[in-house]
């Protein structure tokens, strides 16, 4: 028997919560507990399997969270436009609902502008900002 595509991810741990405004955001988390947090946060138009092949060498160090923004990969898709303040917010609420008080972030292009975003709005849960084009 082959495993679809959801059923794969659903199997290596993906996980989902929901935003204030009601949009469930697909994430998941890879290596151990006790070791620092990276956020990964991909480019548009793409989900979190973009990070695939960085997984393992970054579990060695890290415990990773990457998800899905909204529109994207598993996440719901609501009407749009996104703003930036509201793919800024869903990092946040992220983080309440996992109760993650910090967290090194990288973002990739559209990663990058959240992350820039949560440096303006939120510096006091970033520990590390890497910002990537």
């Amino acid at each position: 028997m082959t495993m679809t595509s959801n059923e794969s991810r659903a199997a290596e741990g993906l996980n989902f919560f929901t935003t204030g405004d009601g949009v469930r955001i697909s994430y998941q988390i890879n290596g151990s507990a006790g070791k620092p947090i990276l956020m990964l946060a991909n480019s548009i138009a793409t989900s979190m399997s973009m990070w695939d092949g960085q997984i393992a060498d970054f579990s060695r160090h890290f415990r990773v969270l990457r998800y899905d923004y909204r529109g994207h990969g598993e996440s719901d898709t609501p009407a749009g436009p996104y703003s930036f303040d509201r793919l800024g917010r869903d990092v946040i609420e992220l983080l309440d609902a996992l109760q993650i008080d910090r967290v090194h972030f990288l973002g990739l292009s559209l990663g990058g502008v959240i992350g820039q975003w949560l440096g303006i709005y939120a510096p006091e849960r970033v520990d590390r900002l890497i910002l990537s084009n």
